[in-house]
């Protein structure tokens, strides 16, 4: 049995891996999924880490798996191994608005800021034609309702760290991603991390439509 501990990436919350949750305790896996506070127009990723810690208790053996903007996140927790999940990967000393100018698809967009500055997707039609392309709209309608503004700060704080954790690490990169860019997420994951990434068919959230799939690999990595 290997802990897997699965962190959102921006807009989400922790049910945004419930088809992967599910797929991976039927295999007799622990699994947990915090939500983040994406909504805290105060809290940047060293504030995300510490809602992790606060919802897990601990990561340090557990398999971190970081979708999208948790990639910013996930580096400054301990684990087994990190995961990059379709995921920017910091930049140190860097924000993420910067390794997300290089990183993010040309055409990815369609959010709109609220009072507070916060991006929020205005209606299911946006959802389905940006942020879920290359999913079937039945995704953009199950993720919708719950979508949450994302405040700015989980971007604009510098990544404190002097260098990437040695750890063990993996790179997973979806063919038809049109979030983060796949010819990016090459790039970062042989220059950046050092390993050879692992590539699924399909669109930017393969922990919905090919939950099996990436179950199946999360388990080879877990060893």
């Amino acid at each position: 049995m290997t802990i897997f501990v699965l962190v959102h990436g921006a807009w989400h919350g922790g049910w945004s891996f419930e088809p992967l949750q599910a797929e991976l305790e039927a295999r007799r896996h622990t699994v947990r999924a915090p939500d983040l506070p994406c909504d805290d127009v105060s809290a940047g990723p060293r504030a995300y880490a510490r809602a992790v810690l606060a919802a897990t208790g601990d990561t340090a053996d557990s398999v971190l798996v970081g979708h999208s903007l948790a990639g910013l996140t996930i580096p400054l927790l301990p684990a087994r191994i990190h995961v990059y999940l379709c995921a920017l990967v910091p930049a140190p000393g860097r924000p993420g608005t910067d390794v997300q100018q290089e990183a993010l698809d040309p055409a990815f967009g369609g959010a709109v800021r609220d009072g507070l500055g916060r991006s929020v997707w205005p209606d299911v039609d946006i959802v389905e034609t940006r942020l879920y392309r290359g999913h079937e709209r039945r995704w953009a309608e199950w993720a919708f309702p719950r979508l949450r503004p994302q405040a700015r700060s989980a971007s604009l704080e510098p990544c404190p760290l002097e260098g990437l954790p040695r750890s063990p690490v993996a790179s997973i990169v979806a063919r038809a991603d049109r979030s983060v860019s796949p010819e990016w997420s090459r790039k970062a994951a042989r220059m950046l991390l050092g390993v050879e990434p692992i590539e699924l068919d399909g669109g930017h959230f393969p922990m919905c439509d090919r939950a099996a799939e990436l179950a199946d690999v999360l388990e080879q990595l877990a060893g």
